[in-house]
Order: C-alpha cells, then structure tokens, then sequence
C-alpha cells in the first residue's frame, strides 16, 4: 500500500515540475515581445573574419565559433 502512495505522489512531483518550464518559456516570450531582441552573431576566436548567424565550427580551423554581440551601430 505504501508503494502504490509513493508512485501516485511521484507521479503528481513529476507532472508538476514538467509544467513548470512550460510557463517560465511562456513569460519569457511575453516578456521579450514587448523589449528590443539582443543579436548575437558566432565568430571564431582565431579568426575573426569567420561569422556565423548559427552556432557551430570554424571551417578553418575547426574551433567553436564564439557567441559575440552585433556591435551597435554609430549613429549620427
């Protein structure tokens, strides 16, 4: 008797804690609808003329490509 009350409480543990990333996501989206969204663009550190809009390899010397900011354009 006693397991069949720790697998419905496990049971219920586990389905509440699945639903919570749920709505952390949710907010975040709301949240960034409403602020300007960061760019990132992904450069290897050896060669800085290597960009990528995703992550991934350098083709040259097959490093991870580095998440880096977009510098800000100067405006006049």
């Amino acid at each position: 008797m006693k397991f069949v009350r720790f697998l419905i409480v496990a049971a219920l543990l586990l389905s509440a804690t699945s639903m919570y990333p749920v709505a952390v996501n949710a907010a975040q989206k709301e949240h960034s609808a409403h602020s300007k969204p960061a760019r990132f663009h992904y450069v290897c550190p050896m060669h800085e003329d290597v960009t990528s809009k995703k992550p991934g390899l350098c083709p040259k010397c097959k490093m991870k490509l580095v998440r880096t900011p977009v510098p800000a354009k100067p405006s006049d």
